[in-house]
């Protein structure tokens, strides 16, 4: 296509998929695991016990894992590309996920059901024995006073045979009124006035314990947990293990009958019945649960009570229980499941539809855009969604209409930025003095040549009152318009100054007017955004040239052979607002010629890398410097030019000659 008289290649889209090949399956990987195989072939051969046997073994597994998995990976990205294969999923989804899901979620709720009942059962008969244990303290504290049976020996026939192996201790003052067995060496928990009823753990045993006081009376209960203890909470169950992952030795548990003496952190009780189908899976639960520390109770014991057991364990003892299946929570239960299973099979039938609709959407938004083209609308894109046949279609066909759209929009945005930049040359070519003033026993000349259409360089001079005249040149960080409208806000504010000046009649410090400058650029611009300026006021009555330089490149004065740079009076303006800047004088003599420039004539490199450089140029000014000030500017610039050999400029090149006649 043509488009501004020249030939415009447009874009290619996504290469078109080639038809599956088994021979690009064979790759690095394949060759990797093919190695590794002969490899473990030949040391497994020539060095049967090598530690290089099960090395090279592992190696050759991982290279054949990786090669099944790109294999199926590149299986399964050809077989969904055909619309075909497509559409035989989507009735996989419909179909056989639904279905395959709702007997995954089926067992996989039935494990969670079991073991958070397993867990839960265990856990409410040890409450039920540590508040059948409180409930016989607070009998036993009452029995004390009671006139008619005022010892509490009552309880003591129940206890021990409810709860074998008990230690029982009742105090009154200092004197023990019951203390079973009577060997017994038990004494009551170091902070008495605590009440316990928990699980404790004495002296690296654990108990279940009640400890309660009142009226000057304290009674301790301390039952022994061991592994027919554990057995005998819920009957059948399965694996009842207490578990305490402290690494302290403080806090070690110790079973009683068994392994008394020996530290283990798990207290288990086995009784684990072997499966009834192979739907009867092992369920394996856990819950944290509370343990007091008899010797420290301010620091807690870790520990968790978990369940190793069947399904069909757990529905045998929910039955032989006699459990109510009419419980709230049951039926709650129920209705969540319900609900979940309701929402999977919506989400796989919405899945097998959406894949469906694709197909169908894809050619509807094809001829949608044909019509918009012919319309001359070439904005109109087809949504592309994956990445099968019909997306690289839609993204072709979208590639190639965008193409055709950026034709039309680069060639009118190039018209546009082009009348832009015209005017703002226009604009730009106003701002520089159209005139040059006149001074008494001084020329000024001035050349610019800018490397864009605008420029960001700055030269001015006008006439500051009757007896001096002002001389600026600056150089705006970068190119281009922003450049140029840092350069005129800059040459409008200095005017402005200089106006007020004029006005009042006085002197000008050009300390100060470069101070305010930099102020205003500071507090107006970026950071980013500065400026070199040189400004400098010329007396007629005294000839001297009192100057501020701001960054920028020295001045270079030529007085017959002699060579002088001006100074360097502050730093570049625009960046801090309280930077200091001082002035310069020099008295100009008959002869001196005074260069002002900008980087673009001194900084341009030829094809070594090697830049023009200030003395080049102090070498071309007095080569030439008998000859007219315009043709002083034209030998300079012809020799920036010679030197890069290219034919446009790089950066803006700027110059004034001030000679003193």
């Amino acid at each position: 296509m043509k488009a501004g008289g020249s030939n415009v290649a447009l874009t290619s889209g996504p290469p078109a998929r080639r038809p599956f090949a088994w021979r690009e399956l064979v790759g690095k990987w394949e060759y990797a695991a093919l190695a590794l195989a002969v490899a473990a072939a030949i040391v497994s051969r020539l060095l049967p016990g090598s530690i290089l046997v099960p090395f090279v073994t592992m190696g050759m597994f991982a290279a054949i894992v990786c090669v099944a998995v790109r294999w199926v990976h590149r299986w399964l990205r050809h077989a969904i590309w055909r619309l075909r294969n497509r559409l035989l999923l989507s009735y996989v989804f419909i179909a056989v996920v639904p279905v395959s899901l709702l007997g995954i979620l089926g067992l996989f709720s039935a494990w969670a059901i079991a073991g958070q009942v397993g867990v839960y059962l265990i856990s409410q008969e040890f409450m039920q024995d540590i508040d059948s244990l409180r409930s016989s303290a607070d009998a036993m504290l009452r029995s004390v006073d009671d006139k008619q049976d005022p010892g509490p020996s009552r309880l003591q026939g129940y206890l021990t045979s409810r709860f074998p192996g008990i230690e029982i201790l009742l105090t009154r003052g200092a004197a023990d009124v019951l203390r079973t067995p009577s060997n017994s060496r038990l004494q009551h928990p170091p902070d008495e006035k605590l009440e316990i009823a928990n699980i404790v753990l004495r002296d690296g045993l654990l108990y279940s314990g009640v400890h309660i006081h009142g009226n000057g009376k304290q009674v301790t209960l301390l039952v022994p947990i061991t592994k027919s203890y554990l057995q005998r909470l819920v009957q059948n169950l399965g694996e009842i293990t207490l578990l305490s992952w402290s690494g302290s030795s403080e806090q070690a548990m110790r079973l009683h009958e068994e392994t008394s003496g020996v530290s283990s952190d798990l207290l288990t009780a086995r009784s684990l019945a072997p499966p009834i189908n192979f739907l009867d899976l092992q369920v394996l639960w856990a819950a944290p649960i509370p343990v007091h520390n008899w010797n420290r109770p301010e620091t807690p014991v870790p520990a968790m009570l978990s369940v190793q057991t069947r399904i069909s364990q757990i529905f045998r003892v929910i039955f032989s229980q006699k459990a109510d299946w009419d419980q709230p929570y049951l039926i709650a239960l129920f209705y969540l499941v319900a609900v979940t299973f309701l929402v999977v099979e919506l989400s796989a039938l919405i899945t097998g539809i959406s894949i469906t609709r694709t197909m169908t959407q894809a050619l509807h938004y094809l001829y949608e855009s044909t019509r918009h083209v012919q319309a001359g609308d070439f904005s109109y894109r087809i949504p592309v969604k994956g990445s099968d046949q019909l997306a690289e279609l839609c993204h072709s066909y979208n590639t190639m209409a965008a193409n055709l759209d950026k034709l039309l929009k680069v060639a009118q945005e190039k018209e546009r930025l082009q009348a832009d930049l015209d005017i703002a040359k226009e604009v730009q070519e106003q701002l520089y003095p159209r005139s040059v003033p006149h001074v008494d026993g001084l020329q000024l000349t001035a050349l610019l040549n800018p490397a864009k259409s605008v420029s960001g360089d700055y030269y001015d001079y006008q006439k500051a009152n009757r007896h001096q005249c002002a001389i600026v040149m600056g150089d705006v960080a970068g190119k281009g318009i922003s450049a140029a409208l840092l350069m005129a806000n800059i040459q409008s504010v200095m005017r402005a100054q200089l106006r007020d000046a004029q006005e009042e009649g006085s002197d000008i410090c050009t300390a100060t007017m470069v101070s305010q400058i930099n102020k205003h650029l500071q507090a107006n611009t970026t950071t980013e955004k500065y400026a070199t300026f040189f400004f400098a006021v010329y007396d007629e009555r005294t000839s001297e040239l009192i100057s501020t330089n701001a960054g920028h490149l020295p001045p270079i004065l030529l007085r017959g052979a002699d060579v002088h740079r001006l100074d360097v009076n502050g730093m570049v303006i625009g960046v801090f607002q309280q930077a200091q800047y001082d002035a310069s004088r020099i008295t100009l003599q008959k002869g001196d010629l005074l260069l002002l420039y900008t980087d673009g004539i001194t900084e341009p490199e030829n094809e070594y890398g090697e830049m023009f450089g200030e003395e080049r140029l102090i070498e071309t000014v007095q080569r030439v410097a008998s000859k007219p000030n315009e043709e002083i500017l034209r030998e300079v610039f012809a020799a920036v030019q010679e030197w890069t050999f290219a034919p446009d400029s790089a950066d803006d090149m700027t110059m004034m000659i001030i000679r003193r006649v």
